[in-house]
């Protein structure tokens, strides 16, 4: 089966508003009950993933000091670490741009 190549003026036409420079009405305005939703749960999100990340980055950080560097899962600890860390630039910079960025036109 053949899949046939899409030109970037064929991707575009969907959008021929946004390109020809007129401005598109905003989601809050449209339906204001889905882009409520939408704040709201990606608030929520936002909240709890930053509490969480917080959390397991603190634990991991007081079992190494207490620990003092004598068990040998420093390995798993890192990676825990480094998945909580980046997890956390998620949820605190890119959930609550996501709120308020140009996804909210394309609903």
């Amino acid at each position: 089966m053949e899949f046939p190549l899409v030109g970037l003026a064929e991707v575009n036409t969907s959008n021929t508003a946004a390109a020809a420079g007129t401005e598109q009405e905003s989601l809050y305005s449209r339906k204001p009950v889905v882009a409520g939703l939408y704040v709201g749960v990606l608030g929520v999100a936002a909240f709890v993933g930053t509490l969480g990340n917080l959390a397991v980055i603190a634990t991991v950080t007081v079992k190494h000091i207490r620990s003092r560097g004598r068990t040998n899962n420093d390995v798993g600890r890192a990676f825990i670490a480094n998945l909580a860390s980046s997890d956390l630039i998620v949820t605190s910079v890119i959930n609550p741009l996501a709120i308020t960025g140009p996804s909210l036109y394309s609903l």
